[in-house]
C-alpha cells in the first residue's frame, strides 16, 4: 500500500497548485514517509476515519514535524466542518485509538482462550 500511496501523491504533486494540502487516510502507515513522495512535506497530513464514516464523529487528524501551523488548522477545519470531532495525533504507529485499542484485543482473545 505504501509503495501506492507513495505513487499517487509523487504523480498529483507534479500537478497540482501549490496551495494544495495533501492529506492520507490510513490506520497505520507513516504520514512523514508518505509525504516523503512529495517535494511539500510542509503541506502534508493525515486523517484516520473511523467505520462507518458518516457515523463515527472522531477523526484523528495527524500532525507531521515538517507539517506547516496552517496545514494543520486546514485540516482541523475541514474535519470540523464535516461534523467531526478532531483530536491531534503524532505521526506513531496506530496513532492513538488502534495503539489503544490493540492491547484491548488482545486481552479479549487470551480471555476467550481460556
Amino acid at each position: 500500500m505504501k509503495n501506492v500511496k507513495h505513487d499517487l501523491f509523487s504523480k498529483i504533486d507534479s500537478v497540482a497548485p501549490q496551495h494544495t494540502i495533501f492529506a492520507s487516510n490510513t490506520s497505520s502507515l507513516s504520514i512523514k514517509e508518505i509525504a516523503s513522495a512529495t517535494k511539500r512535506p510542509d503541506r502534508f497530513g493525515g486523517l484516520h476515519f473511523f467505520n462507518p464514516v458518516p457515523v463515527m464523529k472522531l477523526l484523528e487528524v495527524i500532525r507531521t514535524a515538517e507539517a506547516s501551523e496552517e496545514t494543520y488548522k486546514k485540516m482541523m477545519d475541514f474535519g470540523q466542518g464535516m461534523g467531526k470531532v478532531c483530536i491531534t495525533c503524532k505521526d506513531t504507529p496506530g496513532f492513538v485509538v488502534n495503539r489503544l485499542l490493540v492491547p484491548y484485543l488482545a486481552e479479549a482473545v487470551r480471555l476467550m482462550e481460556r
